[in-house]
């Protein structure tokens, strides 16, 4: 028989101090953001580049499969996995072999304030909170992320951004919607006027909402001939799914970055996860067909970039129908990779360098 080393020796010879700074396997820890420090809204510092973040875990909108209030807690959960990469790697320069872009991982201050009040049987008084709590946030911080439940409650946290926004003096606010779909209804015979199906429609009926500030983007399912042509007229911009697959990330939104730009003071992105097919994604409400692939996902993202965006969310992640979890790292990743990814610029290496091309084969 293997004789037993001497525990207690083992245990004496070590203090908590030479543990302290090792990272924690991606299924342990305090389950905030990217292992961010917890903190009061009322007591919130994160500095003048920071980020704010903030669970909605509210899904009584759900039309097909409920689930989405599930949603924060495990894209917070699934983000544990990355809050070693800082440490490891920051000191770095990174080489993304998908694009050929170098970069280097940089962090700002993140906190994480836990959830905003939600009310299960009572949507009125939910978005209430929510929009309330959100315009208190976004007073305190520069920069916000919100772990939405259904897309319903991207409606209330847009709203208190942009209250907050607005009474600081800027007049535009942009709102980017990826999404497969436009989420442009007026009304639900289930839910009435506040569902997941008419967030984007209540935010441009927003005072001084302009269409010309909003942008669709990875669009994909049937919708109304007449609505689909309404919004064209009306300026809003619409970037489908398929231009996107056809053209690239880049060119296919290059003409919205550009106005967004120009025009709006800040801009919100929201997403719903289901803009992916559901083959990479299924834990959501709606099953996508057609839906774009994670790298073009990934591409939007980068190109978003070049807005100067105020405010994040993600949103419809209901981990109950993917028991491989994969769905909440894909949000994870994507709010990793925009925080903390900065300098991204062409290496000029082979194969990815056009003009390396010859050298590669």
């Amino acid at each position: 028989m293997t004789e037993l080393p001497d525990f207690a020796a083992l245990q004496n010879s070590v203090k908590p101090e030479d543990f302290a700074e090792d990272p924690l396997p991606g299924w342990a820890g305090v389950a905030t953001l990217f292992g961010a420090p917890s903190a009061r809204a009322d007591e919130l510092d994160v500095g003048p580049d920071g980020w704010a973040v903030s669970g909605i875990p509210f899904d009584a909108t759900a039309s097909s499969r409920p689930g989405a209030a599930e949603g924060p807690r495990a894209v917070r959960q699934a983000s544990l996995v990355f809050a070693s990469y800082l440490r490891s790697l920051g000191e770095w320069k990174m080489l993304d072999t998908r694009t050929g872009d170098t970069f280097r991982y940089v962090a700002p201050r993140v906190a994480d304030v836990g959830d905003l009040h939600i009310y299960p049987t009572d949507t009125v008084r939910t978005f209430q909170a929510v929009a309330t709590e959100s315009q208190r946030l976004a007073r305190s911080a520069p920069h916000l992320i919100f772990l939405n439940g259904d897309h319903s409650t991207t409606f209330p946290t847009f709203a208190g951004f942009r209250a907050a926004r607005t009474e600081a003096g800027q007049s535009r606010i942009g709102f980017v919607n990826i999404d497969h779909h436009f989420d442009f209804g007026n009304t639900s015979v289930l839910h009435g006027p506040l569902y997941h199906g008419s967030n984007s429609r209540r935010i441009s009926e927003l005072p001084g909402m302009r269409p010309e500030d909003i942008a669709f983007v990875g669009v994909g399912d049937v919708t109304k001939y007449d609505q689909f042509q309404g919004l064209r007229e009306r300026g809003f911009h619409v970037v489908p799914g398929a231009a996107i697959r056809r053209d690239g990330a880049a060119v296919a939104l290059r003409q919205v970055v550009e106005r967004l730009g120009e025009q709006c003071d800040t801009v919100y992105v929201s997403l719903d996860i289901d803009v992916l097919d559901s083959a990479s994604a299924t834990g959501t409400g709606h099953v996508t067909m057609g839906g774009i692939a994670g790298g073009e996902l990934l591409d939007v993202y980068e190109a978003l970039r070049a807005l100067p965006v105020g405010a994040l969310d993600v949103a419809e992640i209901a981990p109950r129908y993917d028991p491989s979890g994969s769905t909440p790292q894909i949000a994870a990743h994507l709010l990793f990779n925009f925080l903390f990814r900065t300098g991204t610029a062409p290496s000029g290496l082979a194969p990815w360098a056009a003009e390396n091309a010859q050298e590669a084969r």
